[in-house]
């Protein structure tokens, strides 16, 4: 340490901690020179030192903190001795106090106290979700190219597992579930995009931003997709998510996920409203919504088909074989996956994803998603996939992952569901 360097950190030490200042001054005697102690409030109590004063009453320590250097041992015969001075916690040319904190990446270092004359940086070890050696692999030469998402600059990779997925386990019942099988002998198209299908009926990427709701986006936005196919437009609408985050709670976390299986049940038996009506907060509300309320004096919109006043769905099946998956986008709209995420898969940009060995292996977590279609690029099959975290991530909002190996388990659960809509409307 150079002597300026010393010298400021002393002067900045000194102002903000009084109990040390008192050692550093000349040691007199002040109240010494002639055993003078003042028991009240006495100007003549004082002593001249360096540039000002300094007293020998019994009030000098109650608020102001001014007594002389030698008043605790004259005045109250206590021998003083002077505090060790601290050696103080570095970084970057600046000085820390014991108890400051300054910010590395997504962990928060502070300044501690080891010794009596040492302090220290204690400092948290935690992955963060963005790593530069992940995006370095990746684009060394993957199917697929990493990108530095500022979104996501200074989050721990822990908390990204839970506020930007949000998908709990799957039950054991619901595991077991047995797939729906189409077993369509036809010839499949390479490309397949259910928004070139149907433009006007497939609702937009939403961003879940800091909440764990992709179970409840997910399902929304498949119903949405569902109900404007199936009804052949006449139930056109978007559906909203925050229906599910704020009252389906039962069994469910809000933003701190869901069980998608008791999310479908509370669709098909309770319903949901559209987005313009209840729109995503990101955030556990309060749902505003009573049992027997009117819908549309609370600025509804009422499905077509008047028997329920919230938009339905019958119950969901599973679909495990990839023709079966494709054959249901084909014919029904986009179906809902829930797959295994990654470090990798956070710093996604484009291409055909598949899992890296990049990046931290030991934490995951589940996320739900929609696929929309599917291609086919060089000879590699893929599925089309509209995540959840906005437009400014992926292609789009999009990403593409290998299709038929049940790549991060994409294949592994997947799920259909027919909607109620009027029968008059059903397409054909």
């Amino acid at each position: 340490m150079t002597n300026t360097m010393y010298f400021l950190f002393l002067c900045a030490f000194l102002s903000a901690v009084t109990a040390y200042w008192h050692p550093d001054l000349p040691p007199g005697p002040y109240c010494g020179i002639d055993n003078k102690c003042c028991k009240d409030r006495e100007d003549g109590c004082s002593h001249r030192i360096i540039d000002t004063l300094c007293y020998c009453d019994e009030f000098c320590d109650r608020y102001h903190d001014d007594c002389c250097p030698d008043y605790q041992k004259v005045c109250r015969h206590e021998d003083v001795q002077p505090l060790p001075f601290l050696n103080p916690c570095i970084h970057g040319g600046k000085f820390y106090l014991e108890g400051e904190t300054r910010r590395v990446d997504c962990n928060t270092c502070k300044c501690v106290r080891v010794s009596d004359t040492t302090l220290s940086w204690s400092c948290e070890n935690d992955p963060c979700i963005m790593d530069s050696d992940v995006i370095f692999g990746v684009n060394r030469g993957s199917s697929w190219r990493a990108y530095n998402y500022t979104q996501f600059q200074g989050r721990k990779l822990k908390d990204g597992l839970v506020f930007k997925l949000g998908t709990l386990p799957l039950s054991r019942e619901t595991r077991l579930m047995g797939p729906i099988r189409h077993d369509k002998d036809i010839n499949y198209p390479t490309h397949f995009d259910a928004r070139e299908r149907w433009p006007n009926y497939i609702s937009p990427v939403v961003d879940q931003e800091w909440c764990g709701s992709d179970w409840a986006i997910s399902i929304a936005t498949v119903a949405s997709d569902r109900f404007a196919i199936q009804s052949n437009g006449a139930e056109s609408m978007v559906l909203s998510p925050q229906s599910l985050v704020s009252c389906n709670r039962n069994q469910q976390r809000g933003c701190h996920g869901g069980h998608i299986d008791v999310a479908w049940n509370f669709v098909r038996g309770k319903g949901i409203v559209d987005e313009e009506c209840f729109p995503y907060k990101a955030a556990d509300t309060k749902c505003p919504f009573r049992s027997k309320g009117n819908l549309i004096e609370a600025g509804c919109r009422i499905p077509v088909k008047q028997r329920t006043s919230k938009y339905k769905v019958a119950p969901p099946g599973r679909l495990s074989n990839e023709r079966d998956i494709m054959y249901d986008i084909m014919d029904s709209g986009p179906v809902q996956a829930v797959m295994t995420v990654y470090q990798d898969f956070f710093h996604y940009r484009d291409g055909v994803y598949r899992r890296s060995p990049y990046g931290n292996q030991h934490m995951k977590g589940l996320h739900s998603v929609r696929i929309v279609g599917w291609g086919e690029e060089r000879g590699e099959k893929y599925w089309i996939v509209a995540n959840s975290w906005g437009c400014n991530w992926g292609e789009n909002g999009y990403f593409r992952i290998l299709r038929g190996a049940n790549e991060a388990d994409i294949e592994s659960f997947v799920v259909t569901v027919l909607c109620d809509v009027t029968r008059a409307y059903q397409k054909k």
